[in-house]
């Protein structure tokens, strides 16, 4: 009796396997922005979670309860300093602004009375270099238009990040049943190092957008350029992207000292060089180890290339999207492929 010819299955054909891979690509390039909120949230989640690790190494805590306090303690500081500070920082940000519209007018006023500036403006298509700083108005409104949206991203990334923290082992659990059983030691071993390396590349984080905040105010003060605590916080905080946070943090301070004088723009330029120089060689070396240190050339392009792809918001996750990347090639290729050992891993 002949045997009955075995036909592949509905999946099997490759054409199919072809078309589906397909599909599943444009779905994930359309969820894109799901995607990253669904990455901030993971993100926002290793951070409750190393701040509820840091809780019960003092206290007795359950898991769920350190992770709710934490949660609570990190957005009751928040609220605190906004309370105490939040009026004196509108105000100095207000006198900044001001401040720095006034020195863009005065560069402009000067670059008109140089032939480099004449040919630079006339170069310009006619565009209406002089009425730049009148852009910002609108610029508010256009923010200030997608202010509730962008809340509402934020209210759910924070909602999203406070269930990881409280329960990551049922999350853990729902995303490796959908791993063939050969390969879930290997995921294993990808989430429990991406669970590691995030945190401590947040804890470095934290640490260094700090320092560099103190550093820059206190040397804003010293050079007596005003709104030396708003420029300060807003040079911490722009110290979560690396190196193009660096030059935005500089920008308006610059700004804001040349309307004293060139030379306290100067200065302001090389205590900034002094206050990065610190932080690089001294603060980061100290907080950061190598497991989170990303080679410069390598922070640089990635940001570069994220921002192409996602937007803005890719310059702010391009660091920890890296790191997961690497990871990635550590654990699928370079030792369960190619059997090597990873230097990082090590």
């Amino acid at each position: 009796m002949t045997p009955p010819i075995s036909r592949p299955g509905p999946g099997s054909h490759p054409l199919i396997l072809l078309a589906l891979l397909v599909l599943s690509g444009l779905l994930l390039w359309k969820l894109t922005g799901v995607l990253l909120l669904l990455f901030s949230a993971i993100l926002l989640a290793a951070a409750f979670s190393a701040l509820a690790d840091g809780l019960r190494r003092f206290a007795p805590l359950p898991a769920p309860v350190a992770v709710l306090f934490s949660a609570l303690l990190m957005f009751g500081v928040l609220a605190g300093v906004v309370a105490l500070f939040g009026w004196r920082i509108s105000d100095q940000y207000a006198d900044i602004t001001t401040k720095v519209r006034l020195s863009l007018h005065t560069l402009l006023v000067y670059a008109r009375g140089q032939p480099w500036g004449q040919t630079l403006l006339t170069q310009a298509d006619g565009a209406r270099i002089s009425d730049a700083t009148d852009t910002l108005a609108p610029l508010l409104g256009s923010v200030a238009s997608g202010a509730a949206r962008y809340l509402t991203y934020v209210v759910i990334v924070i909602v999203c990040a406070v269930h990881l923290a409280l329960d990551p082992n049922r999350y853990r659990r729902g995303a490796l049943i959908l791993i063939p059983a050969s390969h879930r030691p290997e995921v294993e071993t990808f989430l429990d190092r991406c669970a590691v390396i995030l945190k401590r590349w947040l804890a470095s984080r934290l640490v260094v957008m700090a320092a560099l905040g103190m550093l820059v105010s206190i040397g804003l003060k010293v050079l007596g350029v005003s709104g030396a605590i708003a420029l300060g916080l807003t040079g911490g905080l722009l110290t979560f992207i690396p190196f193009v946070g660096a030059l935005l943090a500089a920008i308006p301070a610059v700004l804001v000292a040349f309307t004293i004088s060139p030379l306290t723009a100067l200065l302001t330029v090389l205590m900034f060089w002094a206050a990065h120089f610190i932080e690089g060689n001294f603060i980061t070396p100290l907080v950061q180890d190598e497991g989170v240190d990303l080679p410069p050339v390598l922070t640089i392009f990635s940001t570069l290339a994220f921002t192409v792809i996602f937007g803005p918001s890719g310059v702010l996750l391009a660091s920890p999207l890296v790191l997961v990347i690497i990871t990635a090639v550590q654990v699928f290729y370079l030792e369960s492929h190619l059997g090597r050992p990873s230097h990082k891993a090590a």
